[in-house]
């Protein structure tokens, strides 16, 4: 093998093999901060199709569970964050994983980089939990999806694409749309990686706010 061809190999063989070292911040304090993050639905029906779900409600009517997080909402004046999605969306569930502090093989702190990410996704959960209710709307096998995104006004901003991620106020209207393509990470080919940059994700949640609970 040539020279430059075995280095070549090295370093995409360091890329794969991931971040080392001790994280910054120790994954039980993230889960930790995580526990105070409001998600609905709050608990899932194991008897609801295969009961395999992790975030969506599969079942219930979605606008159920749209209005019990405005009502959460404006109880602890924070605004809705609303993701539309399904349960098989590989997209929906990093994104979910990521609001809840999962890092180990969410280890991409950029397109470009890997690393210790346990600093960023601290940040990110206390952010989202102190500022936001979240809720999942399953728009593939429940009832009510499309009435969420009416009550809401967002029939302009929902094209049928998972995760659709947007804010409403406390009184449960669309305020902004996050931008997904700015926050992701994907990689194809050897090695192919479907995440997000934490830091893009908390500054987009950061302006969905300010439009949503403005000061």
């Amino acid at each position: 093998m040539r020279p430059l061809a075995a280095a070549a190999m090295l370093l995409i063989a360091a890329a794969c093999s991931g971040p080392s070292g001790t994280p910054a911040i120790p994954q039980a304090d993230i889960e930790a901060a995580a526990g105070r993050l409001v998600s609905y639905p709050l608990s899932l029906d194991p008897a609801c199709r295969d009961g395999r779900a992790t975030a969506y409600d599969q079942c219930s009517n979605q606008l159920d569970l749209f209005a019990a997080a405005v009502k959460r909402a404006q109880t602890e004046d924070k605004a809705v964050l609303v993701i539309i999605g399904a349960e098989w969306c590989g997209w929906c569930r990093a994104f979910d994983a990521h609001l809840k502090g999962a890092t180990g093989r969410y280890d991409y702190v950029t397109k470009e980089r890997r690393g210790d990410v346990s600093q960023a996704a601290l940040e990110l959960v206390r952010y989202t939990a102190a500022n936001f209710v979240v809720v999942h709307i399953e728009d593939d096998y429940a009832p009510g999806a499309d009435e969420v995104v009416s009550a809401a006004g967002a029939q302009a901003h929902f094209q049928e694409k998972y995760p659709t991620i947007f804010a409403a106020g406390p009184d449960g209207k669309f305020a902004a749309k996050l931008d997904h393509p700015y926050v992701k990470i994907q990689i194809s080919g050897p090695g192919a990686y479907q995440g997000y940059d934490r830091g893009l994700v908390l500054k987009e949640l950061k302006r969905l706010h300010k439009a949503a609970v403005p000061r």
